[in-house]
């Protein structure tokens, strides 16, 4: 089932496009992760999705109902979008209270996320003294009231230490199965989202440029050998893998690293070399990466 459509959302900034002719779909127990360079767009189609700005035009259905049209069901809706934004003067628990009372929502203190988060003890502290990793667990919280259909993440991991990531990545695979949530994570960290994403969505200058599910990126992501040589041996590398090896699938990178995306005998190939009077600085067989295949796709060096 598909719980939010966007269809050709635009949105400008005087001069600047932030969105054009933007699709997105997300379907009932997905865990979405987007990606994009800063200023891609990414925040601002999130804030559309959660009210806080107005598109310039185009379509977007939520619950099967027009965003316009959405009413009360918008407290179906949890978002942490940008920094978390409290007042300061404010104890936690004061404002989990206020923010559970604005969207008109039941929330009790005893609610597990404060343990599950460790931010029981802190909760009768004024924000103002907490940490960036603080807010962020308070804000993540605030956003989980009523243990929302649609979960709405940007940045979350920014300002969490090792532990704290782990526990939102243990934290979100959990609700998506328990609560029935459907999750946005918008994150840098790409290496974080591949563990908890079933479909990832790629934006670059306010376009959707694919959309594409774990499986089919597992397919398009390929296997390969990563042969590293010095400097002064690198073309002479690349002339046995081509015309000893007959292979012309590779892919030469910085740092005198080569790529090669057909299989080969490593063994064979380093005695050959060695016949050569060279010796690699390393070789291995690796796969690619959700960053190598988000770099390929943009067309943007690492």
């Amino acid at each position: 089932m598909k719980i939010i459509e966007c269809i050709d959302l635009n949105k400008s900034f005087k001069k600047n496009k932030a969105l054009s002719n933007f699709n997105f779909n997300l379907y009932d127990h997905d865990i979405y992760g987007l990606v994009g360079p800063n200023g891609a767009g990414k925040s601002t189609f999130l804030k559309i999705i959660a009210g806080h700005i107005i598109r310039d035009s185009g379509q977007v259905s939520i619950f099967e109902k027009n965003l316009d049209n959405l009413g009360n069901k918008k407290s179906g809706i949890g978002f942490l979008i940008e920094k978390p934004a409290f007042y300061s003067y404010m104890t936690g628990k004061e404002a989990l209270k206020y923010i559970a009372d604005l969207k008109r929502i039941k929330f009790s203190l005893d609610d597990e996320i404060i343990d599950e988060f460790n931010m029981r003890e802190h909760l009768n502290k004024k924000i103002k003294s907490y940490s960036t990793g603080m807010r962020m667990r308070l804000g993540i919280i605030a956003a989980c009231i009523g243990k929302p259909r649609i979960l709405i993440l940007d940045e979350p991991i920014n300002g969490l230490d090792p532990e704290g990531i782990i526990e939102l990545r243990n934290f979100l695979k959990r609700i998506n199965k328990e609560w029935n949530t459907s999750i946005i994570v918008s994150s840098h960290i790409l290496s974080e989202l591949s563990l908890i994403t079933n479909r990832v969505g790629f934006i670059k200058n306010g376009l959707m440029i694919e959309e594409i599910s774990k499986e089919e990126l597992d397919e398009k992501t390929q296997n390969y050998i990563q042969v590293t040589s010095k400097e002064e041996d690198l073309a002479q590398v690349v002339n046995t893998i081509e015309n000893d090896l007959k292979i012309n699938n590779y892919k030469v990178l910085a740092d005198n690293v080569v790529r090669v995306f057909d299989d080969f005998d490593m063994f064979n190939f380093q005695k050959i070399l060695v016949g050569k009077g060279i010796y690699l600085m390393g070789i291995s067989r690796e796969r690619l990466s959700l960053e190598d295949y988000y770099i390929s796709l943009v067309g943007e060096e690492k």
